[in-house]
C-alpha cells in the first residue's frame, strides 16, 4: 500500500528541495549571521539518533577547552512561547521543552536558551569571549547561517529508508549530505554505503551507551535491579527499539513495551494503564528513559520505576573535537 502515500513522499521532498534552493538563491528567504561561530547538530531523517546526546558531549568539551559554548535550541511542543534562559537550574520539561530539560540537567554551567527564533537568541546573547553557538537540531534551520555542520545519521540506514516520509523516515534529502562538515554514524560499525565514499575522510563512529539506571528521585542504583528481573518499558521517543535493545543488553526481560508518540505528555491515565500491564505480568519494575522521565513530573507509579541514562561514546573523540575546533579558527 505504499503507492497511497507515494504522493505525499514526493509532495514532502519537493516542498524540501525547494525550500532549501530558495534560501540557497536568496530570493524569498534569507540566511541570516550570528554574532560568533555556529555550529549545528543534526541529522536527515525523522526520530532519534542520538543529537541530544552529542550535543551534552560537544559543549563540555569546549567548555573544557575554554571556549564558551551557548545552546539555542526549539524547545519542541513546550507550553509557553516566550523566550527561556537556563543556567544552573533544571526547568519541568513542558515549560522547556524535553531536550533543553534533558541538556539543562547534564550542563548546570552552560546557558540553554530556548526560543523558536535561534538567529534572535543568538544576537540577544551576542559574542564574546571564546562564544560558540551550538545550534541543536539545527540542520534544516536554514534562516541562521551556520559555520560547522554536524551531521548523525543511524549506521544500520544511513538514509532512513531511502524515501520521504511517510514512505521512508528522511525529512531532508540526500542532496544535503556534502553540506556535512563532519558525519557521525550513530551505532555498531557497517560498510558505508556508495552515497558517503566521497566523504570518509569526514566519517566518524558513535555509540549510545547506557551509564547508569536511576530511581526518579535521580538516585543511582546497580543494574542488578533490572537484570534478569521481569520489567515493563515505556517510551516516547523517536526510536524505540534502539531503547528495547538497550534493555536487552543489560539483561532485562521485558515482558512488554509501550510506546508512545514522540515528546508525548503522559497522564495519570496512561500511568495507571501502565501499572495494570505490569502487574498482569506479574513485573515488579517498571522502566523508561531519561528524556521521558523529565516528562513525569508530579506523576509517580505504585510500582517501582526506572530510567536509563544513555551517553553518546565517539570512538575518536580527541579527533573530532580536534577537527571542530580547527574548523572554528579558520572559519572565524
Amino acid at each position: 500500500m505504499r503507492w497511497l502515500s507515494a504522493p505525499i513522499s514526493i509532495l514532502f521532498a519537493a516542498v524540501s528541495y525547494l525550500r532549501w534552493r530558495l534560501y540557497k538563491w536568496g530570493i524569498f528567504f534569507h540566511t541570516k549571521k550570528a554574532p560568533a561561530t555556529v555550529i549545528s547538530i543534526g541529522n536527515i531523517a525523522l526520530g532519534g539518533t542520538g543529537k541530544t546526546p552529542f550535543t551534552i558531549w560537544l559543549a563540555r568539551e569546549l567548555k573544557s577547552r575554554g571556549y564558551d559554548p551557548v545552546i539555542l535550541t526549539r524547545g519542541y511542543k513546550r507550553s509557553i512561547k516566550d523566550r527561556l534562559y537556563i543556567l544552573g537550574d533544571i526547568p519541568e520539561a513542558r515549560l522547556a521543552g524535553d531536550e533543553p530539560a534533558l541538556m539543562a540537567s547534564h550542563l548546570r554551567n552552560i546557558p540553554i536558551v530556548v526560543h523558536r527564533d535561534r538567529v534572535e537568541s543568538a544576537r540577544e546573547m551576542g559574542d564574546g569571549d571564546g562564544r560558540i553557538f551550538i545550534l541543536d537540531d539545527g540542520f534544516q534551520h536554514l534562516k541562521m547561517h551556520r559555520d560547522v555542520n554536524i551531521v548523525l545519521f543511524p549506521a544500520h540506514d544511513p538514509l532512513s529508508g531511502g524515501s520521504f516520509f511517510p514512505n521512508g523516515n528522511l525529512r531532508d534529502g540526500k542532496w544535503r549530505i556534502d553540506e556535512a562538515d563532519i558525519i557521525i554514524f550513530v551505532g555498531e560499525k557497517r560498510e558505508i554505503p556508495f552515497e558517503f565514499n566521497h566523504l570518509k575522510e569526514k566519517i566518524y563512529n558513535a555509540k549510545k551507551i547506557p551509564t547508569g539506571l536511576f530511581t526518579l528521585d535521580n538516585v543511582k542504583i546497580p543494574w542488578n535491579a533490572i537484570k534478569n528481573e521481569k520489567v515493563v518499558a515505556f517510551s516516547a521517543i523517536g526510536s524505540p527499539d534502539s531503547f528495547n535493545k538497550t534493555l536487552k543488553n543489560i539483561g532485562a526481560h521485558i515482558v512488554a513495551h509501550i510506546t508512545y508518540r514522540d515528546h508525548y505528555r503522559f497522564t495519570v491515565n496512561d500511568i495507571h494503564a501502565i501499572e495494570n500491564l505490569a502487574e498482569a505480568h506479574g513485573a515488579d519494575v517498571i522502566v523508561t528513559t531519561e528524556k521521558d522521565a523529565m516528562r513525569l513530573a508530579g506523576l509517580r507509579s505504585r510500582i517501582t520505576t526506572y530510567y536509563v541514562q544513555i551517553e553518546l561514546k565517539p570512538d575518536n573523540p580527541e579527533e573530532i573535537i580536534t577537527n571542530v575546533i580547527k574548523m572554528i579558527k579558520e572559519r572565524q
